[in-house]
């Protein structure tokens, strides 16, 4: 199993491991609890998705919005419940990084130090703090590097078969996971573990992971595959063109400064050690996404993030391998302090722990600053937590504005808004203040139906005066919602009452769409 440690201290690595995983479920369950921020402009999208189970959505296939739709019923929708599913998988990607460890045969420090580093990765704490289908990509990836760690040792090759559940979970939770296999099965075939592609279980496990993924082929072809028309304009619109050096220090940035030691001799442990030669695919995948990352000129590091527990796990098996006992000792101990540090640096940057003033001073004091999306750049805080903000005062903000009219018009008005957190916030605070019924042109949403011709009156929020004043008889500015401390697009909104449409909105519909 190329495992060598005893019972005992077998043991011993599966309380320190589980101990680890909890601390950093408890960690992302107490920020959750904190009053600094509210839900995420993506979670407001997927509370909205939930309400409307299928078999796809434009930028997501739904195994995320299953599992969100069984969690609402079981918790509800407060903020600690949204976060319970997100801090679970985050906590048992830590468990099974040091399994991982531990598999590659790595000894008690192994498997601490492993397990420290995926805590101390930035990219796995923020995806961990909010519900999305990210929170879970990197859990899933992980368990698949570890089967396949599995299949290599054995020798068994009927572990494709759990490896091809795996992964077609994976795909319905995220159609980018496929890259994933790709830069894996590319770093089989140009090791000698190609051995194990060809076999019939391979090809079953393909088999079951294709077949998994039939339901959401399935309506992307009677759809018309909206989700790739998705996936363009994201690339397009939405991704910050980023060179090679760039790229690099992004990854350096988001896998954590301090943890670069780590991961950088897990993946010369992986390339060129003897020890590591059996498991060199791994090393050649990373190599591959990487260089996937500087071909698309991505702009997220988060993209390769979740490749990066295997590289953790050898980088710590490296440290054990050193021949003198001293320097091994001295090495440990010294990563285990910059794991530590690390954890500590990142964490206030990472996830919601400071108050957005308290977190200025911090991010000017440490001088970070990164941009990772168009339309975003240069905010004073980060963009996963800056979209936290203003949501519920935006939706007040509306239901002034809504009251404001008279009661004839009030019962004859919709709102519509060309964003998902918007239309999202909107429909999870407005019944609570009498607020009329949402509809929006952004993704998913513009599936989910139009307004009615007989509608007359409509406010819009977070939509282009210009396409407003085009469509409409009359269009007035009624308030101007402010947050000094949102993303940009959040940070000054318009909210419009548009009278008299020119036009038929049933019929236009389908030509509003806004899949971006």
């Amino acid at each position: 199993m190329g495992n060598h440690m005893s019972r005992p201290n077998a043991n011993t690595g599966l309380l320190l491991l589980s101990g680890l995983s909890l601390v950093a479920f408890l960690y992302i369950m107490f920020t959750a609890m904190l009053p600094h921020y509210g839900y995420f402009i993506d979670e407001l999208y997927y509370i909205a998705c939930a309400r409307h189970l299928a078999f796809g959505y434009i930028d997501h296939p739904p195994l995320s919005i299953v599992l969100l739709a069984l969690s609402r019923g079981l918790f509800g929708d407060s903020l600690p419940a949204l976060r319970l599913l997100p801090a679970l998988s985050t906590a048992a990607n830590v468990f099974m990084t040091g399994m991982i460890a531990r598999r590659l045969g790595g000894d008690l420090r192994a498997i601490v130090i492993a397990a420290l580093a995926a805590i101390a990765m930035p990219v796995y704490m923020i995806m961990g703090g909010f519900y999305s289908m990210n929170a879970f990509e990197p859990l899933i990836w992980t368990a698949i590097m570890y089967l396949v760690i599995r299949l290599v040792q054995d020798d068994n090759p009927k572990v494709w078969l759990l490896i091809g559940l795996m992964m077609g979970l994976g795909l319905e939770m995220k159609h980018t996971m496929g890259v994933y296999a790709a830069a894996l099965l590319a770093g089989m075939m140009l090791t000698p573990a190609r051995r194990f592609v060809w076999s019939r279980w391979f090809f079953g496990g393909m088999g079951i992971a294709a077949l998994l993924l039939v339901p959401n082929m399935l309506w992307q072809y009677v759809n018309g595959f909206p989700s790739l028309e998705f996936y363009r304009n994201a690339m397009v619109n939405k991704n910050v063109p980023t060179g090679p050096v760039s790229i690099l220090l992004a990854q350096v940035l988001f896998a954590n400064p301090l943890v670069v030691p780590l991961w950088g001799a897990g993946l010369w442990w992986l390339l060129f050690t003897p020890e590591g030669r059996k498991y060199r695919f791994f090393g050649w995948a990373y190599l591959v996404l990487f260089g996937a990352m500087v071909v698309s000129q991505s702009s997220r590091p988060d993209r390769i993030g979740a490749i990066y527990t295997v590289l953790f796990a050898a980088g710590a098996v490296a440290i054990e391998r050193l021949r003198r006992p001293a320097v091994r000792r001295a090495a440990a101990g010294f990563m285990i302090v910059l794991c530590l540090c690390g954890a500590a640096l990142v964490a206030p940057i990472a996830t919601p722990l400071l108050s957005p003033p308290v977190l200025k001073q911090y991010l000017s004091a440490i001088g970070f600053s990164y941009s990772i999306e168009k339309g975003k750049m240069g905010e004073p805080i980060p963009q996963w937590l800056a979209d936290r903000l203003g949501w519920k005062e935006l939706v007040s903000a509306v239901a002034e504005v809504y009251r404001s009219l008279p009661p004839d018009e009030q019962r004859n008005a919709v709102i519509v808004s060309n964003n998902y957190g918007g239309a999202g916030a909107l429909e999870l605070y407005g019944p609570a203040l009498g607020l009329p019924r949402v509809y929006s042109t952004h993704n998913s949403y513009h599936r989910w139906g139009s307004p009615s011709d007989s509608v007359k009156t409509y406010i819009g929020v977070m939509v282009g005066r210009r396409d407003f004043e085009r469509l409409f008889g009359s269009v007035e500015e009624a308030a101007v919602h402010t947050c000094a401390e949102c993303t940009r697009p959040q940070r000054s909104v318009p909210i419009y009452v548009a009278r008299g449409p020119k036009f038929s909105v049933e019929k236009a519909w389908p030509g509003f769409r806004n899949y971006n």
